[in-house]
């Protein structure tokens, strides 16, 4: 049956521009958009991986959608003037989704990685979304978060291209006495940092178990966080450049990390 767009079904999807998680009920929920992410969440779904509840769409796109749909969404659809007053901006992308949080994995999970990023803080969505497809698909084992954007906010969602659902990670407010007790099994912390006693990166062999720590975008690692690690690294720069974006120096050291897999 068709559902107006003032039905309840609806409501996750009002006002769109900086949303992060939300709540259904009791339930937290976040928001994919895009057809490219959408089928992806819907590939998820069909696997069991995730819950989701509802797809909204256009009429144009519906009849592709319906034999992608789980068992457990519902298609919403209407047309995309009334999609767009719905956002609450003009979304041209054709396609949202509504799905669960998932629970966060077991730390036993994490104690087990032997690929391991770690941010403590970051202050950019995007960064944090292009972190994690970086992660995703250089076939790191997780990634350990703490203050920062969302893993579940739009923004960060479309950027990482679904890595956020594919990819085991972790949040707290503190994670530092986690690390400690995944090094406490023989890992090795590696701090991404400028400065004397740094390794190039060109260099650098990682541990059989190593975990990747970035600092925030601006101001790096601090000093704190320097103390915990057991080696640095750093990429050299050229013609006066100071330093890389944080996710560009990320996906260059994560690939220094897993390069020597089969296939990576």
């Amino acid at each position: 049956m068709p559902f107006a767009t003032d039905h309840p079904l609806w409501s996750p999807y009002r006002d769109l521009r900086s949303a992060g998680r939300r709540k259904m009920g009791e339930q937290e929920v976040f928001i994919a958009e895009g057809r490219i992410l959408v089928e992806d969440l819907l590939r998820a779904g069909r696997a069991g991986h995730l819950v989701v509840h509802s797809v909204a769409t256009t009429p144009a796109l519906a009849e592709q959608l319906k034999p992608q749909m789980p068992s457990t969404a519902v298609l919403l659809v209407a047309p995309e003037e009334e999609l767009h007053a719905v956002a609450g901006f003009p979304f041209h992308r054709g396609v949202l989704a509504c799905a669960e949080v998932p629970p966060q994995p077991p730390e036993e999970a994490l104690l087990s990685c032997d690929r391991l990023l770690v941010l403590p803080r970051l202050d950019d969505a995007e960064n944090l979304g292009l972190l994690l497809r970086s992660a995703a698909a250089l076939g790191l084992d997780g990634v350990l978060l703490g203050k920062g954007p969302d893993l579940w906010s739009r923004r960060t969602l479309r950027v990482s291209m679904g890595a956020a659902w594919r990819l085991p990670a972790w949040r707290m407010e503190e994670p530092g006495e986690l690390l400690a007790r995944w090094r406490g099994r023989g890992g090795e912390i590696v701090g991404a940092a400028l400065g004397p006693g740094s390794e190039v990166a060109h260099s650098w062999q990682p541990a059989p178990r190593c975990a990747l720590v970035l600092g925030p975008e601006g101001s790096g690692l601090d000093p704190a966080w320097l103390l915990r690690c057991d080696r640095r690294v750093v990429i050299p720069m050229a013609h006066a450049v100071d330093s890389l974006n944080v996710a560009a120096a990320g996906a260059i050291l994560m690939y220094q990390m897993t390069g020597h897999r089969e296939g990576i």
